[in-house]
Protein backbone atom coordinates (compact mmCIF):
# COMPACT_ATOMS: atom_id res chain seq x y z
CA UNK A 1 0.00 0.00 0.00
CA UNK A 2 1.43 3.21 -1.09
CA UNK A 3 2.29 5.79 1.84
CA UNK A 4 -0.29 7.77 3.69
CA UNK A 5 -0.61 11.22 5.01
CA UNK A 6 -3.92 11.64 7.33
CA UNK A 7 -5.14 15.11 7.85
CA UNK A 8 -6.96 16.09 10.85
CA UNK A 9 -9.69 19.36 10.96
CA UNK A 10 -7.53 21.39 12.71
CA UNK A 11 -5.46 21.13 9.51
CA UNK A 12 -8.15 21.62 7.30
CA UNK A 13 -8.98 24.39 9.64
CA UNK A 14 -5.72 25.87 9.31
CA UNK A 15 -5.39 25.19 5.17
CA UNK A 16 -8.72 26.80 4.96
CA UNK A 17 -7.55 29.67 7.45
CA UNK A 18 -4.35 30.22 4.79
CA UNK A 19 -6.77 30.35 2.10
CA UNK A 20 -9.01 32.97 3.55
CA UNK A 21 -6.68 34.98 4.26
CA UNK A 22 -4.64 35.01 0.89
CA UNK A 23 -8.48 35.86 -0.86
CA UNK A 24 -9.25 38.85 1.47
CA UNK A 25 -5.73 40.35 0.13
CA UNK A 26 -6.52 40.16 -3.36
CA UNK A 27 -8.13 42.76 -5.25
CA UNK A 28 -11.49 41.03 -7.07
CA UNK A 29 -14.20 40.41 -4.41
CA UNK A 30 -15.49 36.95 -5.48
CA UNK A 31 -19.12 36.56 -4.68
CA UNK A 32 -19.81 32.91 -5.94
CA UNK A 33 -18.35 29.76 -4.84
CA UNK A 34 -18.12 26.61 -6.66
CA UNK A 35 -17.20 24.06 -4.59
CA UNK A 36 -15.58 20.87 -5.88
CA UNK A 37 -17.52 17.48 -5.27
CA UNK A 38 -16.85 15.83 -3.44
CA UNK A 39 -13.78 17.05 -1.58
CA UNK A 40 -14.23 20.62 -2.18
CA UNK A 41 -17.51 20.50 -0.26
CA UNK A 42 -16.90 21.06 3.10
CA UNK A 43 -13.27 23.49 2.51
CA UNK A 44 -16.02 25.29 0.25
CA UNK A 45 -18.86 25.96 2.78
CA UNK A 46 -16.08 26.96 5.35
CA UNK A 47 -15.44 29.30 3.20
CA UNK A 48 -18.23 30.41 2.44
CA UNK A 49 -18.93 31.08 6.44
CA UNK A 50 -14.97 32.53 5.91
CA UNK A 51 -15.35 35.15 2.92
CA UNK A 52 -19.36 36.09 3.46
CA UNK A 53 -19.96 34.57 0.28
CA UNK A 54 -24.06 33.43 -0.12
CA UNK A 55 -23.90 31.78 -3.46
CA UNK A 56 -22.35 28.27 -3.23
CA UNK A 57 -22.48 25.95 -6.01
CA UNK A 58 -21.47 22.57 -6.68
CA UNK A 59 -19.64 20.47 -10.01
CA UNK A 60 -19.83 16.87 -9.33
CA UNK A 61 -16.93 15.73 -11.04
CA UNK A 62 -14.06 12.63 -10.80
CA UNK A 63 -11.28 11.96 -12.92
CA UNK A 64 -10.23 9.29 -10.47
CA UNK A 65 -11.31 5.37 -9.43
CA UNK A 66 -11.51 4.43 -5.95
CA UNK A 67 -7.94 3.05 -6.66
CA UNK A 68 -6.46 6.02 -7.37
CA UNK A 69 -5.91 5.42 -11.11
CA UNK A 70 -7.25 8.57 -13.49
CA UNK A 71 -10.14 8.04 -16.05
CA UNK A 72 -12.35 10.21 -18.26
CA UNK A 73 -14.03 12.65 -16.42
CA UNK A 74 -17.26 12.20 -15.54
CA UNK A 75 -19.15 15.13 -14.60
CA UNK A 76 -22.44 14.42 -12.63
CA UNK A 77 -23.34 17.60 -11.21
CA UNK A 78 -23.56 21.50 -11.83
CA UNK A 79 -25.13 24.45 -11.83
CA UNK A 80 -28.28 25.62 -14.31
CA UNK A 81 -26.82 28.72 -14.69
CA UNK A 82 -24.35 31.01 -13.25
CA UNK A 83 -24.42 34.78 -13.56
CA UNK A 84 -22.83 36.98 -16.21
CA UNK A 85 -20.12 38.42 -14.25
CA UNK A 86 -19.88 36.45 -11.54
CA UNK A 87 -16.83 36.63 -9.63
CA UNK A 88 -16.25 32.91 -8.43
CA UNK A 89 -13.91 30.93 -6.02
CA UNK A 90 -13.41 27.18 -7.19
CA UNK A 91 -12.57 24.70 -4.53
CA UNK A 92 -11.30 21.20 -4.44
CA UNK A 93 -9.33 19.81 -1.39
CA UNK A 94 -5.97 19.37 -3.59
CA UNK A 95 -4.94 19.90 -6.62
CA UNK A 96 -2.90 17.11 -7.35
CA UNK A 97 -2.08 16.71 -11.01
CA UNK A 98 -4.20 19.73 -12.50
CA UNK A 99 -6.40 17.54 -13.96
CA UNK A 100 -9.65 18.37 -12.28
CA UNK A 101 -8.99 22.10 -12.10
CA UNK A 102 -8.36 21.66 -15.89
CA UNK A 103 -11.58 19.86 -16.72
CA UNK A 104 -13.60 22.85 -14.41
CA UNK A 105 -11.73 25.56 -16.59
CA UNK A 106 -13.01 24.03 -19.45
CA UNK A 107 -16.97 23.24 -18.06
CA UNK A 108 -16.63 26.89 -16.71
CA UNK A 109 -15.79 27.97 -20.04
CA UNK A 110 -17.69 26.15 -22.31
CA UNK A 111 -21.27 26.16 -20.29
CA UNK A 112 -21.15 29.41 -18.56
CA UNK A 113 -20.65 33.48 -19.66
CA UNK A 114 -17.90 33.51 -17.65
CA UNK A 115 -14.24 34.75 -17.83
CA UNK A 116 -11.48 33.07 -17.14
CA UNK A 117 -10.07 36.81 -15.26
CA UNK A 118 -12.95 36.27 -13.20
CA UNK A 119 -12.22 32.81 -11.32
CA UNK A 120 -9.74 31.98 -8.64
CA UNK A 121 -8.82 28.26 -8.35
CA UNK A 122 -8.25 27.31 -4.91
CA UNK A 123 -7.33 24.32 -3.05
CA UNK A 124 -6.68 23.21 0.63
CA UNK A 125 -2.96 21.70 -1.12
CA UNK A 126 -1.28 21.91 -3.95
CA UNK A 127 0.80 18.97 -4.76
CA UNK A 128 4.34 20.34 -6.09
CA UNK A 129 4.70 19.43 -9.83
CA UNK A 130 0.21 20.09 -10.71
CA UNK A 131 0.38 21.28 -14.08
CA UNK A 132 -2.60 23.73 -13.08
CA UNK A 133 -0.76 26.34 -11.87
CA UNK A 134 -2.61 29.71 -13.61
CA UNK A 135 -5.17 31.78 -11.62
CA UNK A 136 -4.46 29.00 -8.67
CA UNK A 137 -3.93 29.04 -4.76
CA UNK A 138 -3.16 26.69 -2.12
CA UNK A 139 -3.27 26.24 1.52
CA UNK A 140 -0.04 25.00 1.39
CA UNK A 141 1.90 22.72 -1.27
CA UNK A 142 2.94 18.98 -0.60
CA UNK A 143 6.34 17.69 -1.58
CA UNK A 144 5.67 14.02 -1.41
CA UNK A 145 4.00 11.59 -2.70
CA UNK A 146 2.16 10.56 0.30
CA UNK A 147 -1.56 9.65 -0.50
CA UNK A 148 -3.90 12.13 1.37
CA UNK A 149 -6.53 11.21 3.40
CA UNK A 150 -8.99 14.13 4.28
CA UNK A 151 -10.93 13.74 7.22
CA UNK A 152 -14.05 13.32 5.27
CA UNK A 153 -12.70 10.44 3.87
CA UNK A 154 -12.39 8.18 6.71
Amino acid sequence: MADVLELTWDNVDFLTQCLSDQIKKRSIKYDTIIALGRGGLIPGAALSYKLNIKKLYNIGINTRQDDGKYLDTIVYQRPDKIEEGSKILVIDDINDSGRTFTAVKSILNSNYNVSSDNILYASLVKREGSEFNNNAISGNILYTTSWLVFPWDK
